[in-house]
């Protein structure tokens, strides 16, 4: 063997060639990124090298030197690396093929020194082994190996020395000579081409972490999360801009090299002092474990705190702890929502009073011995529904409200107070006899009787029951008391209806007091009608009711509305309603519910063209019909639009006209007739 590395090897190392590159990266499969890359292209140009000089040594040494042994050498290395090509092509695998190429390298040389000996200088060649071996193996391998290479090539020289004479300078001293040379200032090349390359890639491997690290700078400035880190001290090392501005600083330097717990971290959020050996980030980090908080407080600069949730991860370099990075966001917005979900699931949104959830699951703690007595009462607002159908929803939470600051103001720190119900609620009296429940009662009803709201007055219905030994049960106790709440609507009802209905007249009459006026002056004409018309006693009487009552629906109307004598379409789609509000609360009372009906058709007209129904002639209810016609005769003789004595007349006119269409014709004769007597309507 004369030579390893020909010209074509440094063609490929320079890259001129794609095809050459491609081939000496194993079909592309190391980019020049990779920490491999070179060596495969060597390992890749030695092999060839030695496949192309062997292949021509082999040649040579038979033809021109007629030196068969050296040839079979060379054969042999041909063979050698031609199969480790293969293999380096087929498996990729770097290592092995490395220690088969340098084998294959020190074989041959051994093989031909052992030939040659020292003829033509072929001892120049084991300069080659050193550089191919440091820069294909590791470095502990390549020491081992040359050890042993130099080793026996001591034992060779010193063994075959006596027997060399000088060396002949022929052409084969050249050939050696010019090949171990020119593979040598090859593989000087290759080095000198691998450090400027190795020096372009640290150089931009600088200028990239430069980048990386302002890039991250970015990163880290720009997320919304705010981050910084602390030394194994607890010193701070850097902090990102959220981290500042979520702090109250305005530059890094405030808090770089600061120790971070005393520094925002010092107390708890109830003003407890925080000693570092009791926080986590401490604690975690130490023991090289991450850490998660949320129910913790930062400090800002000012002097003020804010809910934190934080995440501290420890930083590890070289396999120690050397600090920790700790994230953190300002969540509290966050912990008002859940509180006021919280407060949401347990509290009644409307009263603020507990729910029946929040009740249900805190009653036990005070359903305990040491609360005996415990009495319990259960109150219900009287005719909420109706507030709520006829005057609205608005009107409905306002007796609520009234009742739960009555509830409120009676009871007692330690009591109580749940709204169950739309309209139910459950009093727990600890410590309370049934006498002083029912003191408390007196106290809370007296108070419900002189409120109001929207001009409804409040009243309530309750019971009272009273828990005296362990044994018995909460629940019995509670429905004991339930049913003292419906007993005491049921004995009431009939006062509670007439105050109900009074307190609707009054807020009536006091919304709109020209109607007070029509309701006497209508009632007057129709019992002197009623009795014109010779109707019997009771039906006089239900004429009376309902003539007084007419109107009693325009209560839901605006006061605006009422007080105007042109109305707009909407308006009078509005006005025309208030039939059938009237027949809704005339309906709710005992005393009404015969009468509802003639207050629904009262403004129904004799030819069909009324409201609400359309009702025509004898369909509408008698009472209705003298209660339509009254009602325009007392309206007529009271307008302000007149002169007072040309009301009567225009009355009369009015009613005239309209009969046969708008009145029945009868009545409205009758009424004619008794409007001109001389007793005048």
């Amino acid at each position: 063997m004369k030579a390893t590395i020909d010209a074509g090897e440094h063609k490929a190392m320079k890259g001129t060639t794609p095809i050459i590159e491609r081939f000496l990266s194993n079909h592309g499969r190391l980019t020049k990124a990779d920490a491999l890359y070179r060596k495969e292209s060597l390992l890749n140009a030695l092999l060839i090298g030695v496949m192309a000089t062997c292949s021509v040594f082999v040649v040579i040494d038979i033809v021109l030197f007629q030196m068969y042994s050296a040839a079979m050498v060379n054969a042999a290395g041909v063979a050698v690396a031609l199969f480790a090509l293969i293999y380096f092509r087929k498996t990729n695998r770097y290592e092995p093929v490395a220690y088969m190429a340098i084998a294959a390298l020190i074989l041959c040389q051994i093989l031909f020194y052992q030939i040659v000996q020292n003829q033509n200088y072929g001892l120049i060649w084991m300069s080659m082994v050193p550089p191919f071996a440091y820069f294909l193996l590791r470095r502990k391998a390549a020491r081992i190996v040359m050890l042993i290479f130099f080793g026996y090539m001591l034992y060779f020289i010193l063994s075959n020395m006596p027997q060399w004479s000088p060396a002949g300078f022929n052409a084969r001293a050249v050939f050696n000579i010019a090949g171990a040379s020119l593979s040598q200032l090859l593989m000087v090349s290759y080095y000198e081409k691998t450090r400027e390359d190795i020096w372009h890639e640290l150089n931009d491997t600088i200028q990239l972490k430069d980048e990386s690290g302002n890039d991250l700078r970015l990163i880290l400035d720009t997320s919304a999360e705010a981050i910084y880190g602390i030394d194994k001290e607890g010193k701070c090392t850097f902090c990102n801009r959220s981290c500042l501005e979520m702090l109250g600083y305005t530059d890094e330097k405030e808090l770089l090299g600061k120790d971070m717990h005393r520094q925002i971290h010092h107390t708890r959020a109830d003003g407890r002092p925080f000693p570092v050996e009791e926080c986590r980030i401490f604690k975690a980090f130490s023991l090289g474990e991450g850490a998660h908080a949320e129910e913790e407080v930062f400090w800002r600069k000012d002097g003020t705190s804010f809910a934190v949730e934080y995440s501290s991860y420890p930083k590890i370099k070289n396999g120690e702890i050397v600090g920790a990075v700790i994230t953190f966001m300002d969540i509290s917005q966050r912990k008002e929502r859940e509180a006021e979900i919280r407060y949401l699931s347990c509290y009644d949104a409307l009263t603020g009073l507990q729910n029946r959830r929040c009740f249900e699951e805190n009653r036990a703690a005070i359903d305990t011995q040491e609360n005996l007595p415990l009495s319990v009462i259960v109150a219900d607002i009287n005719w909420l529904k109706m507030t709520n159908d006829i005057f609205g929803h608005a009107a409905g939470d306002g007796l609520i409200q009234k009742a739960s600051d009555i509830f409120r103001q009676v009871c007692r720190p330690g009591d109580i107070i749940a709204r169950i119900g739309g309209d139910e609620f459950v009093l727990l009296l600890p410590r309370t006899s049934w006498e002083g429940a029912m003191e408390i009662l007196s106290e809370i009803k007296s108070r419900v009787a002189g409120a109001c709201a929207d001009a409804i007055r409040c009243s309530i219905s309750a019971g009272v029951s009273t828990k005296r030994s362990p044994s018995q049960s909460l629940d019995d106790v509670i429905l004991d008391a339930d049913n003292g709440m419906y007993m005491d609507k049921t004995v009431n009802r009939k006062s509670e209806n007439r105050q109900m209905l009074d307190t609707i007249i009054e807020a009536l009459h006091a919304k709109y007091p020209r109607e007070k006026q029509h309701s006497t002056d209508t009632q007057k004409l129709c019992t002197r009608l009623g009795a014109a018309l010779k109707l019997p006693a009771n039906e006089i009487s239900k004429l009376e009711q309902a003539a007084y009552l007419h109107d009693i629906g325009k209560i839901v109307l605006d006061r605006k509305i009422m007080e105007k004598d042109v109305f707009s379409r909407e308006e009078i789609s509005r006005i025309m309603q208030h039939p059938l509000y009237g027949y809704r609360i005339l309906s709710l009372f005992d005393d009404t519910l015969d009468i509802a009906g003639y207050i629904y058709s009262h403004h129904e007209k004799w030819d069909g063209t009324g409201y609400p129904k359309g009702l025509a002639g004898e369909q509408i209810p008698l009472i209705s019909r003298i209660i339509a016609v009254c009602e325009a005769y007392a309206r007529v003789t009271r307008t302000q639009r007149l002169p007072a004595e040309e009301r009567s007349p225009a009355a009369i006119r009015y009613i005239r006209e309209g009969a046969g269409s708008q009145f029945d014709p009868q009545i409205a004769d009758a009424l004619i007739q008794l409007a001109g007597s001389p007793e005048k309507a």
